[in-house]
């Protein structure tokens, strides 16, 4: 194997085992610039194992192409098949990582279709002098005959504004969740600390409430329920 070829591999193989296996092929795994990049890397490890592949390789001993056997013994395959089906792995892989970026930026660009520029880069929650109250979200929670109750996340009320529907806001909001989902949730939670939607896997449902707006942020998962109770709490106390 060419050197310049080995490091090629090598580098893809350590890029796959840091950012891609563990991460998967989801779209919500990774943002999309980080599966365009990993889908960058497997296409070149895909040429890289491609290039290596020689179909004239003679085998080390003639198999009749798995005629009446079925099968070939390694020792009758041609000794470059394995690049040829590394090749194809890396090209799978690389497919994936592109249809999961293209699905996370049409989420965004159809949520966002519509919303103003300010309105997409700064969350509804930066707007703390309009909060009025926070509270636990509460769930029941059935487990065999157990009957329990578990903190899901929180809603965040907010006073009355003129013009504002609870329909607009569920846009903004559903904006917001599509859009940090596309940045990738570390770089939108470094840009908005304070924001409960940049945090994966919540979803927020908007109802008014006669004289406002509230706006229930969930979780499934137990930890990234508390952050969003945590984040509303200190959205909350900022605003007073």
């Amino acid at each position: 194997m060419k050197p310049s070829i080995t490091l090629a591999l090598g580098i893809s193989s350590l890029f796959a085992l840091a950012c891609g296996a563990p991460a998967g092929t989801q779209p919500h795994a990774m943002s999309a610039a980080e599966h365009e990049s990993v889908s960058q890397q497997d296409a070149r490890a895909a040429e890289a194992h491609q290039s290596q592949f020689d179909p004239a390789a003679a085998p080390g001993k003639q198999c009749a192409l798995k005629g009446e056997r079925g099968f070939c013994w390694k020792s009758e395959e041609n000794p470059t098949a394995e690049h040829e089906r590394d090749a194809t792995h890396h090209r799978e892989l690389a497919a994936k990582h592109r249809a999961a970026m293209q699905s996370l930026k049409t989420a965004e660009a159809q949520s966002c279709s519509g919303v103003p520029e300010d309105d997409r880069v700064l969350s509804p929650f930066g707007h703390g002098e309009e909060i009025r109250s926070v509270t636990p979200l509460r769930e029941d929670v059935t487990l065999g005959r157990t009957k329990s109750t578990r903190t899901a996340g929180a809603e965040i009320t907010f006073v009355a504004v003129p013009g504002l529907t609870a329909e607009w806001l569920q846009r903004v909001v559903d904006c917001h969740i599509a859009r940090n989902s596309a940045l990738g949730h570390e770089t939108a939670s470094t840009e908005m600390p304070y924001c409960p939607l940049t945090l994966r896997g919540v979803t927020a449902t908007v109802r008014s409430t006669g004289d406002g707006f509230a706006v229930a942020v969930r979780a499934d998962d137990e930890a990234t329920s508390q952050e969003i109770l945590r984040r509303a709490e200190s959205l909350k106390t900022a605003a007073h």
